[in-house]
Order: C-alpha cells, then structure tokens, then sequence
C-alpha cells in the first residue's frame, strides 16, 4: 500500500470500575466488582498517513494522543475499526517503556534491538554510534533502574534512531533532558525525515511541532478536529479557549526558556519543577524575579533580576535578559508600580511620542534602555508592546494603556517593536493611530543581522539546520506567507518571524512601504554600527530628533552580540554579499546616505 499507516472507523473505549478495590482486604470484602463504566477515549478516526508523511498529534491531555500513538504501535488493539501498519516501527512513548529494570543500559540495547528484528551481530556493529549519541559514556553499564528521565530519554530515543525504522512514534519524550540534547534529537529526527521516515509526534502543539512535521491532527475528546498544514493547525489549536490552561505545561515540556504565568502561586511551583528537572539557573531566576515583582516584593525581584544578569551562562541571549532586568528594575519602587497598576490599566489617555520599528538584532534594545534612563522619557509597560503587528486585535484603547498615565510637562513616552519595520500591514495602521508619531529605524548589516538572527533561533531551540541550510531553505519555510500578511490582516506568520533570515535585511523595500504613509523628515534612519561604536553620539542624534534637551546618562548599554562573521562559512558569506549587493545599492540610494558594510 501507499500508505504507511491507516486507520478506518477506529474507537478505543476503556472499563472503569465504579467502586475501588486498591487492597488484598478490598479484594477479599468485596470479591464483587461494582459494574464497570465505559470511558471512550477515541471515536470514528479516520487516517491515512503516506509513507514519508512527518505529522503532529496535539490537543489537550486527555484527548487521545497516547492512546492513538499505542494502536499504531499495536501495544493496544481498537475496540472497533482497523489499523494497518506497513513497515517496521520504532517507539518512543512512556519514559521507560521497552526497557527492563535488570539489565543495564548495554543489555537493553541488545534487548530492544531484538524486539524490533536485529540479530546480535548487526545490533553489535550500531552499538558504539548509540552509545556515543546517547552521551551515557560508563553509565551505559549501569542497571536502567538507577537511571534518570533523561538518562532514559537519551538511550531510548539513540536506541530508536539508529535501529533504522520505517516509522518512528514519538510521545513528547523530547521535553525531558537538556536543551542541547533535545536540539541533537531534533537535527536527528529531521535527518530521518530527509531519508523518508515516516514520523508521528505526539506534541501540546508548538514550535518543535512546525520544525519537525509538515501536517497536523488536532484531536479533542477523541475526535480529530482540525487537520491540514501544521502551521495551521498549530495556530488554531493556540487561539482557542481549550488551549489556555495548558499552555504553561506545553511551554516546559518543550524546553522554551521562559513561561507566563499570571496565576503566581502557581508559577511558584513550575520555579520549583524547574529545578527538579535541571532547567538553567537563568531561565528560573527570570521566572523568579518576575513572579516577586508581582507578589510585591520589589526589592528582591531587582536583586534577581540582576543576579540573573550577572550569573546567565555563556551562550545566552542577552538582549532578552537585560530587557528583563530593565523592566523589573523600573518597577522597583512600590509607589510607581502602585500607580501603574493602578491607572495603567484603566483610564490612561496617554499615547507613544516615539516608536522604535526596527531592526531585529539592531541595537533596538540597547537605543531604548539609554533613552528610558533619560527621566523625561519614561519606559512603556515592556519595550515591545507589538500592537501594530501581532496584537491588533486587541484595539487601541489596550495599546493606550501599556503607557505610564500623568505625564509631567515635557517628558514623553514610546516603545520599541523591531517587527515593525518588516510587517507589512504595520505602517497603515501606525498612520491610522499615530500620524504624527516620530519613527526610529536603525538598520544594521545584513548578513550580520541575518547571522545574529539565526544565532538567536538556534538558542531559543526553534532552529535545527546549520547557517547556510537555513538560507537555503528560507524560500520554501515562508514562501507565500509574507504576501498573505501583505492580504490578509488576521494572518500571523510565525515562520516570517523565526526564518526571514534574509528577507528581514531587505531595508529598501521596508522603508519604501513606510515612506508611502510618513514623509521621510518624520523617519529617522540611522546604522546599527554606529550606535554600537558611538553610542554617545547616536543617542543625542535621537534626542535632537525627539526635541527632547540633552541629558547625558551615566553610560551607555552594549548589548551587541558582536558580528562573528568569521564564523561564517567562506563560500555562505561570499553568496551573501553577493546577494545583498543590489538591494544595498537600492537602500543606499533611497536614504541618500551609503554605509560601510563592505
């Protein structure tokens, strides 16, 4: 068949008891079970999966996902309806399952390698490449039973992998173990991909989801909802009201860097498993710092958050945590978080003087923090509100209210959303609002924003493929979704905003769109290289711009990660400036000012 897995008419109903009988004494005072009850977990599903096809199960707990992932592998059997299975199959379901507590790691290699049809001899040949992926190094001779979660998620998923199979099954196994470990897994799941694997991911939904698999089923209370693109479903499986209270599960149990939680107590706990399950010391003292701020305990949210700064592990992203530090420190003082919270929300008229629009990775953040140190221009509720891009929906009278009320005499206010330059839809609707908001746009080299940029989505975890792959693959990861931004105002892209590595240093056709809605006197346009090697002069450069009086801070932040283009592959950075050469010209010409990027 041409299909790797077929499902026709399938349901799967479990008997519950209505009465417990936990104990021997139970057993033996009640040798009567009460009458069972009837619990259907899956309904009428109808599938097919071609061979090669890599799809996403998401929903909510409870929706069938496992169980549907279990009558594929056929360690269950459908109450009613078929499953045809064509091909060998590997599984990565409960931590543990497939493994036997007495044998050591070595042993439970031969073990599975003999469940899936592997004689000794080719087991042995792979025995060295499974050890070596897994990173157990002498653990391997250790009994499984003393084995961490990740110590199982490591062997099991290199066990998986290497046993070559036709289709691969996988239940969210991926959301134990490091973050570098699950980016491993990942690159090796898509190379499996490439070789025509067929893949089931069991997932909440969410990035690793889009990475990994190009379909998508949303199963609720055991019936398929919504299937298509998985960057479809995905998007409508997060708008809906189903989704809310799992969300905060999802984002850990795929490895994200941080969480919003607005129940604190709540949030407390997820610190606590955090902890448990060997999160990094950054990512929780963020989590942290945030949730003292809003038990009201200011002090000690500005001691983390800095502590937070001083003690983030190499590799991080920078710009995110000193943006975090920032906002705990400017909320510090309780009499300004009391009135914030108290008028910010409710009846402030106060609109933005400024809006910094971009670009990504070009020093947006280090221009905000200097200017909000300024005491007349005061910070919004975060630096990127991204209401004119992402968060529309919510009305203007929203937007109002993430600004400080009661501004004194002569001090303004703004904010900086770097997605602002490249969404097409955001300057009509900034001309709609704000039509004599001043705009700031600091435009850096290309290819070092396209490289810092990448460099960004491969912490975040949400980037697989190497720096030129992902150039290559730009075309077809948001082919036709910038348009459909360009056509239609409800559609949101998260592929534009992960992987336009490219497409984002195109400034000339950016500006162009802007300079149809404001005339370029109401634009300032300045390089990224200079405020990162003067940011003195940059910053009084804004001010005059502003007509705000010089006021010169104590210094200046640096939060450029640097360019690193020696990282980048000789013939890849060759390509690059060749690929840029024109739109440069263009944009050099469109500012009437050229600048070195050569």
């Amino acid at each position: 068949m041409k299909n790797a897995i077929e499902l026709h008419g399938v349901s799967k109903k479990f008997n519950k008891l209505s009465g417990q009988r936990n104990t021997i004494k139970d057993i033996v005072t009640t040798p009567t079970p009460a009458a069972s009850k009837e619990k259907w977990v899956l309904r009428d599903i109808e599938l097919e999966i071609p061979k090669g096809t890599s799809l996403a199960l998401i929903g909510k707990n409870g929706s069938g996902k496992s169980t549907l992932l279990k009558l594929i592998s056929r360690i269950l059997h459908p109450t009613s309806g078929r499953v045809k299975v064509e091909g060998k199959v590997a599984t990565l379901l409960e931590l543990g399952a497939g493994f036997h507590a007495d044998f050591t790691g070595r042993e439970n290699i031969y073990f599975n390698g003999s469940v899936l049809g592997f004689t000794r001899k080719e087991i042995q040949e792979k025995m060295d490449s499974i050890i070596a992926f897994s990173e157990l190094g002498e653990d391997i001779d250790r009994l499984v039973r003393s084995y961490s979660t990740g110590m199982y998620m490591r062997l099991g998923f290199s066990v998986a992998i290497h046993m070559t199979p036709d289709i691969l099954l996988i239940d969210e196994v991926l959301a134990v173990g490091d973050h570098e470990f699950q980016k491993k897994c990942i690159n090796a799941i898509l190379r499996l991909k490439s070789a025509g694997t067929t893949i089931v991911f069991v997932s909440h939904a969410g990035e690793q989801a889009k990475i990994i698999c190009d379909l998508a089923i949303w199963l609720e209370d055991g019936r398929i909802k919504l299937s298509g693109p998985t960057r479809d479903v995905v998007m409508a499986y997060e708008q809906s009201a189903a989704a809310h209270d799992y969300l905060a599960e999802y984002y850990y149990r795929m490895g994200c860097r941080s969480q919003q939680q607005k129940d604190f107590e709540k949030a407390l706990q997820f610190f606590d498993q955090s902890l448990d399950k060997g999160y990094n010391e950054f990512s929780v003292k963020i989590l942290r710092s945030s949730v003292y701020l809003e038990l009201g305990m200011q002090e000690e949210a500005s001691e983390d958050a800095v502590r937070c700064l001083e003690t983030a592990p190499q590799g991080t992203d920078m710009e995110s945590v000193v943006q975090h530090v920032h906002f705990i420190n400017s909320k510090r003082h309780v009499e300004w978080v009391r009135s914030a919270r108290t008028k910010l929300f409710h009846n402030t008229t106060t609109e933005p003087a400024f809006l910094i629009i971009g670009t990504q990775k070009g020093g947006t953040t280090s221009l905000y923090h200097d200017l909000t140190q300024n005491p007349n221009i005061k910070s919004a509720a975060v630096k990127e509100v991204h209401f004119f891009d992402e968060q529309y929906h919510f009305g203007y009278d929203w937007y109002k209210k993430n600004f400080p009320p009661d501004l004194p005499e002569g001090s303004i206010t703004g904010e900086a959303s770097p997605y602002y330059l490249f969404h097409p839809q955001t300057p009509g609707r900034v001309r709609e609002w704000l039509p004599d908001v001043k705009l700031i746009a600091l435009l850096r080299n290309p290819i070092h924003r396209a490289y810092s940029h990448y460099q960004m989505m491969v912490r975040r975890g949400l980037e697989p493929m190497s720096f030129p792959e992902a150039l290559q693959a730009e075309r077809s990861r948001v082919e036709g979704e910038y348009d459909r931004m360009s056509r239609d105002p409800r559609f949101t892209s998260q592929n534009c905003s992960i992987y336009s590595y490219l497409k984002r240093g195109l400034y000339a056709e950016q500006l162009e769109r802007w300079y149809r809605y404001f005339p370029k006197d109401q634009i300032l346009v300045m390089s990224s290289e200079t405020l990162f090697r003067n940011p003195a002069e940059s910053y009084r450069k804004v001010l005059a711009f502003l007509d705000m009086p010089l006021w010169e801070p104590g210094g200046y932040a640096s939060l450029n990660e640097g360019e690193n283009d020696r990282l980048i592959p000789k013939d890849t950075m060759e390509w690059l400036r060749n690929y840029y050469t024109e739109p440069n010209r263009r944009l050099f010409e469109l500012i009437g000012e050229a600048y070195a990027w050569d």
